[in-house]
């Protein structure tokens, strides 16, 4: 059974690995990467990464999961501090939390859409994209004119537009996309489908 980084001092390490194995994949890429890098660059001991993640793929795995999740927390918070504002202005601003928080750090986030590709399993996948889906579902809440019920398959497809435009930018064009050039197109794309769907 692998050590439950319950500990503060366990917390660290575990941190000091995920850190230094997005470090050596962003600067040279996950096949390159080997276990003794990640653990030297943590500086921690080669048993010690054993002692954490199985393998690579373990921990490319958990470095995926809490990027996600701190991201997917950004995203509720912005949703809690907007409660009472109109959906589009939630959705604006959900929209920018979503796509700042992946430009600030698009070189990390490139190589980590890459790596989800190869390690996640689809157990995780699902609850990472239902849990995103919630978000727009609550971004959407009391429009004006009203949605057509229900909202999900609409909230679904907002996701879908936001992570496949940015991912895919990202991968096939490089992490030097600024937040404009993420973020502009997907505004107008989200706003025409929702006027489009109030109208229906």
């Amino acid at each position: 059974m692998r050590r439950r980084p319950l500990q503060s001092r366990a917390q660290a390490t575990s941190q000091a690995l995920q850190d230094a194995f997005v470090r050596l994949v962003i600067e040279q890429g996950y096949e390159r990467t080997t276990v003794r890098e990640v653990a030297a660059v943590a500086g921690v001991g080669l048993g010690t990464f054993y002692e954490y993640f199985g393998n690579m793929d373990t921990l490319a795995a958990m470095c995926i999961h809490r990027q996600v999740q701190a991201l997917h927390a950004q995203g509720l918070q912005t949703l809690q501090g907007c409660a009472g504002m109109a959906p589009a202005t939630r959705v604006d601003r959900l929209l920018d939390t979503l796509v700042d928080g992946i430009a600030r750090e698009a070189p990390m986030w490139a190589a980590l859409f890459m790596l989800e590709r190869k390690v996640s399993a689809p157990e995780p996948f699902r609850r990472h994209y239902q849990a995103y889906v919630q978000l727009w579902a609550m971004a959407l809440q009391d429009c004006d004119p009203p949605l057509p019920e229900p909202a999900q398959p609409l909230a679904r497809l907002l996701h879908t537009m936001t992570y496949g435009w940015v991912s895919q930018s990202l991968l096939a064009l490089g992490p030097q996309q600024t937040p404009q050039q993420l973020r502009e197109p997907l505004g107008w794309a989200i706003h025409a489908l929702l006027r489009k769907a109030q109208a229906a």
